[in-house]
């Protein structure tokens, strides 16, 4: 029978135990695969940076609304006008535009050409009133001679004679109005006044023509007549 020797040592159980491989089965799901995305920063290279080179964030100031009771107002100043004086072409006279020539004197045909005209004229307006007769200058002296010595209707006879032939001269209206007056007749003395106005041309004539007027005006009591009587005799 065999015996153990001290060298020999029983076998180790570990070791005879034989290692039987673990099989899995495959599972029927498919196999979960994740997708991770990563983004890449951009590469910023030194000759960008100083191309565009970024500035720092300065912030605005703080604006102020203005106080409408503080803030000065306006002035307007119209702008000054610009006067511009025409070009105005003016032509400068000449030393023989200054020179004036004297009047040549009259001659003697001239002279008394003009004188007959005149003498004609005077002749036509004689002859117009006829107060140039002989007959009618003696009514008419008469009649002054009466009115002095109060007969007043011897003259106003006279004088009526003396209108009869020469109906355009004034004396003989001035004097039938002066009669008209003493008489106490204030309107018809203003009526002869005022034909003798129409038919005179002398200023003294005129102004006499208008006292007479003016008297008769204040014996009536008519301020109309008066009123106009002392503007013309102004």
């Amino acid at each position: 029978m065999l015996s153990l020797s001290a060298c020999q040592t029983a076998p180790d159980s570990s070791a005879a135990m034989k290692t039987t491989p673990i099989q899995t089965t495959p599972s029927s799901q498919p196999p979960v695969t994740s997708t991770t995305t990563v983004t890449q920063a951009p590469i910023v290279e030194a000759d960008d940076e100083n191309e565009y080179p970024i500035e720092p964030y300065t912030p605005p100031e703080k604006l102020e609304s203005p106080n409408p009771l503080t803030q000065e107002t306006p002035v307007f100043e119209p702008p000054t006008p610009v006067v511009t004086e025409p070009n105005l072409g003016i032509a400068i006279p000449s030393r023989n535009d200054y020179i004036i020539s004297e009047p040549s004197a009259p001659s003697h045909n001239d002279l008394l050409e003009q004188a007959r005209k005149n003498s004609q004229q005077r002749s036509q307006q004689s002859a117009s009133n006829n107060s140039n007769l002989p007959a009618f200058r003696n009514l008419m002296q008469v009649g002054v001679n009466q009115l002095k010595s109060g007969q007043l209707t011897n003259a106003e006879n006279s004088f009526t004679r003396a209108q009869r032939l020469a109906p355009k001269s004034s004396a003989v209206y001035f004097y039938l109005a002066q009669v008209a007056l003493k008489k106490n007749q204030p309107r018809k003395a203003e009526a002869m006044a005022r034909r003798g106005l129409s038919v005179s041309k002398n200023a003294s004539r005129r102004r006499a023509l208008w006292q007479i007027i003016l008297q008769s005006g204040q014996a009536q009591g008519n301020s109309r007549v008066v009123s106009e009587a002392r503007r013309a005799l102004r």
